[in-house]
């Protein structure tokens, strides 16, 4: 559960993946909504989902919300974000989306800030990751941070069937495996 927290100018934005598919099954977002609601509305999405662990960014007025949601008995853990892990977040994000490891609902909301989201590459060389002036990003902020603790689905390829030669391959090197038992068991 990914948690970009907001009070008035930009949205506070909750988004639940589950785990055993990488799919996202939850998504809310909302402004100017007090923080004590904002933290009641959090634990009660995280107790929704089996008690999912809620991945808060708690950077500034973060930090303080973590240690109520936390005394509060949610399970969370807090990310401060800084520009060198928000590329890495991304950097993630963007790799599940191209390896189609995570399936994000269709959203208009979701898709437009996806489409808007983009970098800058300052004088240094260094990426700077968000939106466009007057545009937000809390939605591919809290996305990034839901799936900062997915590991990726591994679907295991089932094994083509053998081939007649295969098979009278394999048969062949236990027979000859089979023989050598037992000439040694008889040499003993």
């Amino acid at each position: 559960m990914g948690v970009d927290l907001a009070k008035h100018v930009d949205w506070t934005v909750i988004t639940v993946y589950k785990r055993s598919n990488n799919q996202q099954v939850y998504q809310d977002r909302f402004q100017r909504l007090d923080w004590p609601f904002q933290k009641v509305k959090i634990k009660a999405v995280s107790d929704l989902y089996n008690k999912a662990l809620i991945v808060l960014d708690a950077t500034g007025i973060g930090d303080p919300i973590f240690d109520d949601l936390a005394m509060a008995g949610a399970p969370v853990h807090p990310v401060k974000i800084t520009e060198p892990l928000k590329a890495q977040l991304v950097q993630k994000l963007s790799t599940y989306i191209e390896q189609k490891r995570i399936k994000i609902i269709n959203m208009p909301d979701t898709l437009f800030e996806f489409d808007n989201f983009s970098y800058t590459i300052g004088p240094t060389g260094k990426f700077r990751y968000g939106a466009p002036d007057g545009m937000h990003d809390d939605i591919v902020t809290s996305h990034a941070l839901a799936i900062h603790g997915l590991n990726p689905i591994l679907y295991k390829v089932p094994e083509p069937p053998k081939t007649l030669i295969q098979k009278a391959y394999e048969r062949a090197i236990n027979h000859n495996a089979y023989e050598s038992e037992i000439r040694e068991w008889e040499d003993n």
